[in-house]
This record gives structure tokens, sequence and C-alpha cells, in this order.
């Protein structure tokens, strides 16, 4: 029996059933009830289900080497995205997806299709409307217990994907807001650990959104502050597509 199937089978048998650890004066909680509370507290199923497409930019930053940037985020539904950071005196690094190719670009290494791992991981955070889709997305789905993100109490959910390595989400306890993610990121230089945090939640088109993002990757501090979110505007189809090398 595979990792993921005995993550299933267990998921299986707790199904249902309240953790007991939560915090005081909180209601005792199940893995799929915290799910659903986190969706409704950004907005609700039908206020995500009116988006087709979103456009974010905003600043990069990484602390430690004090380089400094701005990024764009691209997606539109089912299933596209494109990632744009831009550095200043190194040039811009994109990453796209048009739903069945995944790409990366950079300065460095220049064009490169992905496969294996890294598509599937790609192809698992392109799908536009992922939050609510967890039952279809996920073969387990385990609360493993609360622990404190910023000083508040968070449920620590463990989703593991069909196609892919498990990861840790973390949801405020009182909020149910999406506060840290833990997830390994498959890369040609192997699996990266990469922990983020998210705050500065504002209203972008009737869904909660964090404007403020701080990563930790290979002992680099990143931190992401979008300007400006808009969400339903024309995307075209070409902007996703891996293009001609060069």
């Amino acid at each position: 029996m595979s990792l993921a199937q005995r993550s299933a089978l267990i998921a299986a048998l707790c199904a249902g059933l309240p953790v007991q650890a939560g915090p005081p004066g909180q209601p005792e909680l199940n893995a799929e009830q915290i799910l659903e509370k986190s969706i409704a507290a950004t907005g609700g199923r039908q206020a995500y289900a009116r988006l087709r497409t979103t456009r974010a930019r905003g600043t990069v930053e990484f602390q430690d080497q004090h380089l400094h940037g701005t990024v764009e985020f691209c997606a539109k539904a089912p299933n596209k995205r494109l990632l744009v950071f831009d550095f200043e005196h190194l040039g811009p690094t994109r990453q796209g997806f048009d739903g069945k190719v995944a790409w990366v670009e950079d300065p460095i290494n220049g064009l490169r299709k992905l496969t294996g791992a890294e598509l599937e991981r790609v192809r698992l955070e392109a799908d536009f409307h992922r939050p609510l889709k967890w039952r279809e997305l996920y073969a387990a789905i385990e609360l493993i217990g609360v622990e404190q993100v910023a000083g508040r109490p968070a449920y620590v959910l463990r989703l593991t994907p069909k196609r892919g390595m498990p990861g840790l989400h973390y949801y405020d306890a009182e909020t149910f807001l999406l506060v840290r993610q833990d997830l390994p990121q498959p890369s040609a230089r192997g699996v990266l650990e990469i922990r983020a945090w998210f705050s500065d939640y504002r209203d972008a088109g009737g869904v909660k959104t964090p404007f403020r993002i701080e990563q930790e990757m290979a002992g680099a501090k990143v931190v992401i502050h979008f300007t400006e979110i808009r969400n339903n505007v024309p995307l075209d189809d070409a902007l996703f597509a891996m293009p001609s090398k060069r």
C-alpha cells in the first residue's frame, strides 16, 4: 500500500470524527468542516464560482540579498496560470501553464518544459477553483493538531493531492483564513521545502485575498506585496502558452 493510499485510508477512518485538541472555547471541528468554513470566510462558494480570471501586480524582495523587483500573476479558469518575476539587473523569470504544458524561462537557464513532479505541482496549483474542489483534488485530508501562527492558534491540516506530495495548511482558528502553508516544491535541483505566510487579507471582487505573502525557501526570505488584484479582466489564452525557443 502506497503512502497516499495509507493516508486516504486514515482519512476515511477518521472522517466525521471531531478533533479533541481545538483551542479553548472553540467548537470541535473536523478537517472537512474547517475547509468549508475557510471557503465561507473568504466569500463563499458562489463568490468563488463567479470568478473567471485574476490579474495581480506588486513588488517582490529577497530580504537577505537586498534584491528587489516586480511580480505579476495571471490566472484564468479552468486551469491556466502565468507568474512573472522581474528583478533589477537580472531580467524576468516566467513560469506558465496553458492547461496542458507547463514551462519556465529565466535569464540563466533559458526555456525549459516541466515534466514529472514539477508538472504535477503546477497542474494542482493552476486549478482556478481549487479551494472549492478539495474533495476531488485530494486523496487524503487530515486534521493533525493546532499550532501558533503569528501568536494565534491555527488548525493544521495535512492535504495529500491525488498526484503529488502532501503539504501542511494552517487555518486561523477564529477567522478560518489560510495563514500559512508548508509545501514541498519539486524543482530541477530536487525537492525544496517552502514555507509561506499569508496576511493583509482584503476584498478582491467579492473574495478575501492575501495581499502580503512571506516565503522561506532554501535559506532565502522572500516578501511579495501585491498592490493591485483585479478579477474578471480579459486575458488572452496566448498569454499562458509556452514561447518558442529563442
